[in-house]
């Protein structure tokens, strides 16, 4: 029989897998959350959220870049302007990024 931190850790392998392999299965990972609760320490149920969260927001962010990259390939010079800033603010340190939707 595993120990709690085996099976959070075997967990944690499978998330990152998953998001290498760009599997994204919301139902799948809440079914995940639910089943480890009772199987897992605090520590280890945070562990495993803060690795989907990851998981997540790395595939939006790929997204966001991969709009952003098309629109300036485009020729759209409000993303060309965006994208430098983003440069000039990564380059600076300071890679904070705040994404507005105008309708």
């Amino acid at each position: 029989m595993r120990s709690k931190t085996e099976s959070a850790e075997e967990l944690l392998r499978g998330i990152e897998t998953a998001k290498q392999q760009n599997e994204y299965h919301f139902a799948k990972d809440l079914k995940m959350l639910l089943e480890a609760y009772p199987k897992t320490s605090k520590k280890d149920y945070l562990a495993l959220i803060r690795g989907l969260i990851d998981k997540y927001t790395a595939q939006e962010t790929a997204t966001v870049h991969a709009v952003l990259m098309r629109k300036c390939q485009s020729g759209d010079i409000d993303a060309i302007r965006l994208w430098m800033d983003i440069e000039k603010e990564s380059s600076s340190g300071a890679a904070e990024v705040n994404i507005v939707d105008s309708i």
